[in-house]
Order: C-alpha cells, then structure tokens, then sequence
C-alpha cells in the first residue's frame, strides 16, 4: 500500500473514532459514561439471559430458564435448579467492574499462558434471545451471547484474570468470580423440594392407603373436595402450604439420581403422594420407607432420591376430618363493627335486632324496644367463634331426625348494606343436652356444636335479647320508698333538711318515727334508679306462686318525679314505635309527673346463701333474676342501728357487771385505774380500745321498735350490763341472751329498741380484769422512772407510765 493511501486511511479512522467518542458522550451523562467504561460487560443484563453453559473442572452443565423465570438443568441430569444460586452468577457478571486490564502492545511480550487463559479451566457463555445491536460503547462481539474465560487468580490480592471471548484485553476482575463460576452440579440443583406461590396453588392432594383427600380453593377460602363435599379449615390449609414450601433437603440427603429400583424405598407403593397443582402445572412428591428419623421421597417429575425429615409425615397423617372447618360461619369484624342486623327465625316468629344510627342495637320484630348491648354483642361473637365437636353425617337422607327438615331456628347475620355475612340452620338438642344439630345454609352436613351461651340465648330469644334495665329514673328526683316485709315496713320521704355531710334527710314514718339512716336508703335509691336484671326468666306467667310472687317476701316501691321533656318534631312517630313495654300516662299536661313502681322480691332461685331470688315489677308481667347483693340492700334496716351516742371525754368511770362478779374502772387524772385493787396495773389504750368499740357499736338489725317483754330476750336479768359513767348522767348497755348463729340480743338504756348485734362485736365487749390490766413489777416501776426521766417528768398523753403488756390491742388509744 502507498504511503499516501497509508495517511488517508488513518485520518480517516481517527476522524470515524473521534465522532464516535465525541457523539456517544453526548447522548450519556459524563458519570454515567465513564461508569459503563469501568464495567468489564456494560450493557449486560442478567434479565436477559436465557440459557447457561458452566464449565469448570466438576464438568459442563447446562441450564435453561423456563417460561415460569425458573432454572432448570438439562444436563447432565433433567433437575430444577436453585434460582438464587444462577441469579447470583449473573449478577456477578452485571455488576462487575474492571480492576485492572493488559493487552498487546506494539512488540513486547503478551502470552495468554501467563494469565491461565491459553487453556482455560473455567468458562461460561451466557445466551440471550436478543438480536445483536451495534454497540454504543466500544465492545464488540454479537449480543446473542457472552462467552467469559477465567485464569488464574494474581499472585498478590484477591483478584483474577478473565477474557472476554470477543476480545483479546485481558481483564482483572474481583476474585469472588471464581467462587460464583466453580460451581458443580449439587451446588446448583435445587433443595427445595417444592417451587410455587402459596396465593397462586389452586389445589392441594394428599393420597394415603386410606384416603385421598382434595382441597380446592374457591376464591378466598378452601373447600374440600374429596372424599367430603365441605369447607376446610384455611389456617390448617395455610399452614400445610407453608410447611410444603418450606421443605428443603439437606446436601448430604440426596441418596441416589437412578430411580431403577423404586421397590427397595418404598416408592412403588408410596405411603403418601402430595400433588400440588399452581395455575394447571403440578408438581407431585412420593414418600416412602422410613429410615431412623428421616424418610425417603422424590419427585414424580426428576429420577433423584432423597431423604427428608419425618416430621413432615404428621401433617401427611391427618384425615379428612382434620382438615375440614370448624367453625360454623367465618365472617370478619372487629368486635360488631360493620355490622348491622342480627335475625333469628323460630317455627313462630322473626326477631330482628339492628343497629340504630346512634349504634345502640334495637329489637325491632315483632315489636320495638332496645336490646341489651352486651348480651347482643356477646351473642355475635359467640357466633364467629362457633366450633363444631361432631361431623354427624355428611350427606343425610333425612333431616327431620336432626330437627333440620323445617328448622327449629335460623340464624343470619348481615353486614352494612344489608350483605349478608352468615347463615346458619340449628336443630334440635341432643339428648344430654349439652350440644345442638346444626347446619350451613347451602351445605350438606349435618354437625353437632355446644349450647352453652348460645341455645338459650334462641329459645326465648325476644326475654334474652331485651334490654335488662328494668328500671331508670333519676336518683335525685327520688321522693318516698316503702319497703314491705312480712314482719314490718318502712315508709320513708326526702325532707328538704340535710345533715352534717350535705346530704339530704330521709324521714321514717313507720315503722317509727325518726331520721332514717340516709346511706341505707341512699343506697336503695341508688340501686333502683338503673336496675338491671341479671336475666330474664318468663313473660305473663299462668302461676305467680312457681316464683313465690303471688306472696312476695319483700315489696320495694319508689316514687320520683319524672321531668317531660318537650316533644321535638316526628315525636308522633317515635311514640307510635315506642321503646318501653309499660308507659305511664300523666292525668294532667304537667312538665313534671309522678311515677310509683312497686319492685316484687319472690323466693330464691335455688336454696342456700347469697343465691339470686325472682323478681318482677308490679306494673309489668316479666319475671326475672336478681342477685343477691341487691337483694340484701332491699333487705336493710332503715331505722339507725348506732346504738349508743356519748362524747367519749366526759367518761369517768366504767362497770362491766356480770351475774356474779364486776370490773370496775375509774379514771383520776387522765389514768385509768381499778377502783377495788390498786396492785394491778391497768392499761389505758386497753380502756380507751373498749370505749371505742361501745362508741362505734352497731345492730346489724332491730328486732323490736317497742320493747313489750324484755324476758324473751333475757333482758330482763342480762348476762352483762355495762354502765358508763359521765358529768351528766349514765350510759348503760345490756346483753341478753343469743338469738342464733347471728348474733345477741342488746339494747341500751333509755331506749325501746331491741337490736340484734353480730357475735364478733359482742366478744370485744364480754372483757374480764386480766383484759384491762397486769400485776406490777419492781423491774416495771424501775422501767418508768428512768423513762419518766428521760422524758424530763413528764408522761406522754395516752402512755401508761408502767409500759405496755404482751398482747395489748396495737389500736392507738386517747386519756
């Protein structure tokens, strides 16, 4: 060639690369330009990679991704391979930034065999199905492939030698390349012993020598499809999934890749067969023979043998039964939130319950009153949690055994928008009666679930369901409560007078006339003004006596004031729909009325103590439960049961007189002393713990307001007598005989009552000497003198100067 033409050539060479220097740093941003020039592949991307051929000194091995983005191994064997080991390669490859770089040039040296690569012990070449574009950066070679040779690594470092196939550059590269490309066929099989989406399975088979049980997923729940037509339990179906795609096998598990011999693990006849099928592609796994603690599987779809942990086989194990729902209905809610009607069909009537727009639930059928909250609540959250004990019969030939032909009860349960969320068929009882026939609307079985908290509740559901307050006033505008007995009764009005505490008065007038104890009827008042029942019993009774209210034990009648509020507009129609069984029609247009009801207390629902009793109101014809603490509050003495009122400081002198002997006590100088026996020290906080007790003394009833026969009570001669002695005259209290397990007979002096006071109370005030006192000792005498002096003469007030005695009461007492 002339050197003329030579000179041409090169300029125009030089002028063809210029361009393309200078024109493709245009098109890129600076960074990103010199950033794709430090990558050893620049436009390599491991999404477009197809197809792998891996050699390395274990041998060749080839993989294809399926359509599903899957590896696979075709050879040497047909296996699925670890997706996250392949990935991993050919993000090495994407990734992977020049070091360090040497080529020929000009006359030196440059052999491959220096670098490891003349011959090569590991190559890859990565295929894509893109057709080959002309490069934007200065790398040549077809884009259908990218073939990489690795070397040797460098003498110092961590790094490698590698060359691309399309070029003679040889690159240096980190070396973590050797450990992704030196790969053999264990390393990059899969150990996963399923591949699928838990969301995308469509149907489960499990086949055992028994059964062969399907599940099928229909939209978001699971059915069972053979050998039973039922729901399935989603969480035990979640959980199977989960633990199906959790399998792994361990490296050391793979036993054999020859399938030959199928007899001698068990696989021939395999103990269970797990099919999984994903949008119309199954994958299926035989279990075999068990060995120690591990058992022999494979793949209907790769030759490989292998062994897995036999805690899977507990889950292979389970019979339809297992699998099959429990609950009756599956619907969600928080709480009822969401939900809006409750219906309950019985052979005779429909009672609906729905939430009002101020979200209180109401009955509405047949008639329309409020509901009690809780128990509507309670009601549906028994429902959701519902749980079947028996499958009775799967396809039953006749429902009227199981009382399900025409059902005895049909509930549903419905959701804003009037959806419904649930239905469900009930039966009859089983004949111990703690379960119930039950059905799905739609379904075929027939179950058996447990009536506790929930039969009773749909037998008489218009008495469970109503609202349990059966009585609400305001307590303030109380007026007069009469309590009736059998053996007395309390009338009782407000005065407009209060006493020391604010409170306003409450006078009795019978059975006597006096200041009625303002916390007892405070208490009535209190409990009356938001009465609930406990439960409901019956509505209209045939028999009263059955519930002892024909002759009620005690009759508790309140009046108050009711104000009227002024109607607003539609009140018509909200009187037409009224909320209350029993309305009381005022005679007069006043803004205040006046309402008695009369709260009837019938006998004890079972014998015993602190047991409910039966009760109804006057005005209406529902019997129902109280407790027992309400009832004892209606059962309390109005009359004051303070039974002695002295001012403690004027006392002087005390006499406890027995039938034959006396103890008697007379204060000099702040000091307690024994009036006929000087020797004996008496302990003043003793003393001043007795006084206390007589002060706060009380009946926890009265027996007699007008004592006619102070000899029936042993009165008349009492077993002690106790007198105090104060400037202005005598307090006496005597103590008759028992009355019974309760208590003793007491009254006091200058008063016609006959209280019943409580044993512990009597045993603080039976004392002898010894209680109050203890012989004197030298050593005692000494004791308080060097106290007296350490005190500088004079003794504290209330502290006995001759010190206190074992066992003295640790209450605080005052001279």
């Amino acid at each position: 060639m002339k050197l003329k033409t030579t000179i041409i050539l090169l300029i125009v060479a030089a002028i063809g690369i210029s361009y393309i220097f200078i024109y493709e740093r245009k098109q890129l941003p600076h960074e990103e330009w010199e950033r794709l020039q430090k990558k050893v592949i620049p436009d390599f991307k491991a999404s477009m990679i197809k197809k792998i051929e891996l050699s390395n000194e274990s041998g060749k091995i080839i993989l294809e991704k399926s359509g599903d983005n899957y590896w696979h191994i075709v050879e040497p064997l047909k296996l699925r391979s670890d997706n996250s080991e392949v990935n991993s390669i050919l993000s090495e490859f994407e990734f992977m930034y020049k070091v360090g770089s040497f080529k020929k040039e000009g006359d030196k040296p440059f052999d491959l065999h220096d670098y490891g690569l003349d011959d090569p012990k590991i190559s890859i070449t990565m295929y894509t199905d893109i057709p080959a574009k002309p490069d934007k950066i200065q790398v040549t070679g077809p884009k259908d492939k990218y073939t990489v040779f690795v070397g040797q690594k460098l003498a110092a470092g961590d790094n490698v030698y590698i060359k691309l196939d399309t070029s003679d550059e040889v690159t240096v590269v980190p070396g973590t390349l050797v450990d992704k490309v030196n790969k053999n066929i264990l390393d990059l099989r899969s150990k996963w012993v399923f591949s699928f989406d838990k969301e995308a399975v469509d149907t489960i088979q499990i086949k055992t020598k028994e059964y062969n049980i399907v599940c099928n997923r229909k939209g978001n729940f699971w059915r069972l499809a053979e050998p039973v037509n039922d729901l399935a339990d989603l969480e035990k179906i979640k959980d199977i999934l989960g633990k199906f795609k959790n399998l792994q096998i361990d490296r050391t598990d793979f036993v054999t890749e020859d399938s030959g011999d199928l007899v001698k693990y068990g696989l021939d006849s395999p103990r269970f067969t797990v099919v999984i099928n994903e949008k119309g592609v199954e994958q299926s796994i035989a279990f075999g023979h068990s060995l120690d603690n591990k058992v022999y599987a494979k793949r209907s779809d790769e030759p490989t043998i292998f062994f897995l942990k036999d805690t899977i086989l507990a889950d292979l194990s389970k019979k339809p039964n297992d699998l099959r729902d429990k609950k009756v209905v599956r619907f969600d809610s928080i709480g009822t939130y969401g939900i809006n009607k409750l219906e309950i069909k019985t052979p005779t009537d429909v009672i609906a319950i729905e939430k009002s727009l101020d979200l209180d639930w109401k009955l509405t059928k047949p008639i329309n009153i409020y509901a009690d909250q809780d128990t509507v609540k309670n009601f549906i959250e028994k429902i959701k949690t519902l749980e079947i004990e028996d499958f009775v019969s799967d396809k039953p030939t006749d429902l009227s055994v199981y009382g399900l032909k025409d059902p005895v009860f049909e509930i549903s349960v419905t959701k804003e928008e009037d959806k419904a969320l649930a239905k469900f068929y009930i039966g009859n009882k089983l004949p111990d009666g703690t379960k119930c026939y039950v059905k799905r609307v739609g379904e075929d079985p027939v179950y058996a679930v447990p009536t506790a908290e929930f039969y009773d509740k749909i037998e008489n559901p218009l008495l469970s369901f109503r609202d349990r307050l059966v009585c609400d006033f305001n307590r303030d505008l109380a007026k007069k409560i009469v309590i009736e007995k059998p053996d007395r009764t309390f009338v009782c009005e407000i005065t407009n007078k209060k006493d020391a505490e604010g409170q306003f008065q409450w006078k009795l007038s019978k059975p006597v006339q006096t200041i009625a104890d303002v916390n007892a009827v405070n208490q009535i008042v209190w409990d009356l003004s938001f009465l609930k029942a406990d439960r409901y019993i019956t509505k209209a009774p045939k028999d009263l006596n059955a519930f002892g209210l024909n002759d009620p034990k005690i009759k508790v009648s309140v009046t108050y004031e009711k104000v009227r509020e002024q109607a607003p507009e539609g009140s018509d129609k909200k009187k037409k729909e009224g909320l209350s069984d029993h309305t009381v029609e005022p005679k007069e247009s006043l803004e205040k009325i006046v309402e008695t009801r009369t709260l009837l207390v019938g006998k004890k629902v079972k014998e015993g103590d602190k047991v409910s009793s039966y009760c109804m109101f006057s005005d209406d014809d529902h019997v129902f439960e109280l407790s027992w603490p309400k009832i004892k509050n209606f059962n309390a003495e109005l009359v004051p049961t303070k039974i002695l009122n002295f001012d403690w400081t004027e006392l002087k002198e005390l006499a406890l007189n027995y039938d034959k002997r006396s103890v008697l006590l007379k204060k000099t100088n702040n000091v307690w002393k024994l009036k006929n026996n000087e020797q004996k020290d008496v302990q003043g906080r003793e003393v001043d713990y007795f006084v206390r007790n007589l002060h706060e003394l009380k009946g926890n009833y009265i027996e007699q307001y007008k004592a006619t026969n102070l000899t029936q009570f042993s009165l008349d001669k009492p077993q002690l007598t106790i007198v105090m002695s104060l400037e202005n005259g005598d307090v006496v209290l005597s103590i008759g005989k028992k009355k019974d397990a309760s208590g003793y007979y007491v009254k006091a002096g200058g008063s016609d009552y006959i209280y019943v006071v409580g044993n512990e109370s009597i045993a603080n005030l039976m004392k002898n000497e010894e209680d109050f006192t203890t012989i004197v000792h030298e050593t005692s005498s000494n004791a308080a003198e060097e106290s007296t002096k350490a005190t500088g003469g004079e003794i504290p007030s209330g502290v006995n100067p001759h010190g206190r005695p074992v066992g003295s009461s640790p209450h605080g007492g005052f001279h």
